[in-house]
């Protein structure tokens, strides 16, 4: 598990990803905790942008499909790890849809090294 100055940074840009203010506790956080800003920063541009929006829209559908939204008259749910998995499976599907000959060093890199759950699967 990730130490507590990084889970305090993966919490910071999980919210500014998800742009959920209401804060994500520890355990949630931790499901992508491995992953930290130089993963972020050494990703092509358009490879970051497409990563972090299929991440954030995943997630935030698998959390709404859990319970009424705020235009439904209720509180959203909190997330949940499961929900931040979904948004991994699909940061992962995007990457690879990438072309490998398109896709930078970094990208590779974490695709070889991704645990997350294959798209689908």
């Amino acid at each position: 598990m990730a130490d507590m100055q990084d889970i305090t940074w993966t919490k910071k840009q999980l919210g500014e990803i998800l742009g959920e203010d209401r804060g994500l506790d520890d355990r949630t956080a931790s499901a992508v905790a491995m992953f930290g800003p130089d993963d972020l920063a050494e990703l092509q541009i358009r490879e970051r942008d497409a990563v972090l929006q299929a991440f954030a829209q995943a997630a935030r559908a698998s959390r709404d499909a859990r319970g009424p939204g705020a235009a439904e008259g209720g509180a959203r749910p909190s997330y949940t790890p499961k929900d931040l998995e979904r948004g991994l499976s699909a940061a992962r599907a995007t990457l690879e849809a990438v072309p490998a000959s398109e896709r930078s060093e970094k990208a590779e890199a974490l695709l070889a090294d991704c645990h997350c759950p294959v798209p689908g699967g």
